[in-house]
């Protein structure tokens, strides 16, 4: 039996908490599988949002090399959002200005080494994801693939989940199953949708309409139509994104202790320490 995620229930609901005050829209971008256009997704609804005047920042967890920060044109720096949150560099040296109203925070080394988190840890985490939403309109998670379809502590914290499915069999029966997992290991029950490499309007309707129906009768989750992107993958999603989310609501900060998970015996703990 596989362990659930660490970052579920409480802890990841803390964060999303904290990205939820009258904060920008944070919104992670997550596929069943590569190659399906979803990179190229978030950095062209990355510029259209810039051009239409928002600031941006996307959180990179891509580690291949075909990355935000290749999509713009930049070389990949050494340091990462880890640094930051380890304390050895301020978010200023990490992040990188992409383009005008774009800046790109390389994130592949923190969606693999943040599943081990102690408390304090934590804290340094969520003082991170505070300081990246200052400044901006949109916050832009490109998701790593992970093995098991399991989230990073990063992408977890995100209000909106956007899942990225290819207009093809085996990408849309990877899609589901993604979905099916998150909603088992992280309790989340909303997912909006995008459909890639549909070629046309119609059938990337018709691909959302039958995952919308499966989600509903075997996960009882529910699914939002954000948009299409043709074949190969155009066009972005700036205008589902200023029209189409659920506008931010004040939960207010955190404050207190940060929750933490429950042991094995089902008392609350803290998360593995950092290796």
């Amino acid at each position: 039996m596989v362990d659930r995620n660490p970052w579920d229930g409480d802890q990841a609901d803390g964060l999303r908490r904290l990205f939820g005050n009258r904060a920008p829209q944070v919104v992670a971008f997550a596929s069943g599988r590569e190659a399906c256009g979803r990179t190229t997704l978030v950095v062209q609804t990355a510029a259209a949002l810039a051009a239409a005047g928002h600031g941006v920042v996307v959180v990179d967890e891509n580690p291949s090399p075909d990355n935000t920060l290749t999509s713009f044109g930049l070389a990949g720096g050494r340091h990462d959002f880890f640094n930051v949150v380890r304390g050895d560099r301020a978010l200023a040296q990490v992040a990188v200005n992409a383009a005008p109203l774009v800046r790109i925070v390389p994130a592949a080394r923190a969606a693999r080494e943040f599943d081990h988190l102690d408390l304090s840890g934590f804290r340094r985490l969520a003082a991170g994801l505070r300081d990246i939403q200052r400044g901006a309109s949109f916050v832009l998670i490109d998701s790593a693939n992970r093995r098991g379809g399991r989230l990073s502590a990063i992408a977890a914290s995100a209000r909106h989940l956007a899942v990225v499915v290819a207009a093809q069999g085996a990408a849309i029966t990877r899609a589901y199953a993604l979905i099916k997992g998150i909603a088992q290991d992280y309790g989340r029950d909303h997912f909006q949708v995008v459909v890639t490499r549909a070629r046309s309007a119609e059938e990337a309707r018709a691909v959302f309409d039958n995952m919308r129906r499966v989600a509903r009768e075997h996960t009882g989750v529910h699914l939002d139509y954000l948009g299409a992107a043709a074949v190969p993958v155009t066009g972005h999603l700036a205008e589902a994104l200023l029209h189409r989310l659920p506008i931010p609501v004040d939960h207010g900060d955190i404050g207190g202790p940060l929750p933490s998970r429950p042991d094995a015996a089902g008392r609350p703990g803290l998360v593995d320490s950092m290796l």
